[in-house]
């Protein structure tokens, strides 16, 4: 490996995400996105937010959504809060899994 060039964060701590969602903190981070702790500025809630790059070649967040629409209700099932994407990356919210962050990374 040449180790050329680290790869940034998608967001950075104080980013706002659709005017509701402030960033808190990067929890976690693996090969298709990374996930941050958000504050849900309408609920005053913090939650999960995934997000994979807009220019990754493989986009896996569409179909994560899918999946976890599907399973809403089901025991041990993170809650859907919401999606979206921009120019720069596609999103998920969804409930924050406190001391589990790794259930995020399968999602």
């Amino acid at each position: 490996m040449s180790g050329a060039g680290e790869q940034t964060d998608i967001l950075s701590v104080a980013d706002v995400v659709r005017e509701r969602w402030r960033v808190v903190k990067k929890i976690g981070g693996g090969g298709f996105g990374e996930i941050y702790e958000v504050l849900d500025q309408l609920s005053q809630v913090n939650v999960a937010l995934k997000v994979e790059s807009a220019q990754q070649p493989k986009q896996v967040l569409k179909m994560e959504v899918a999946v976890l629409k599907k399973l809403q209700g089901k025991d041990h099932v993170c809650r859907f809060v919401g999606c979206g994407r921009n120019d720069r990356f596609n999103y998920v919210v969804m409930e924050l899994q406190v001391g589990n962050y790794v259930n995020y990374l399968f999602l």
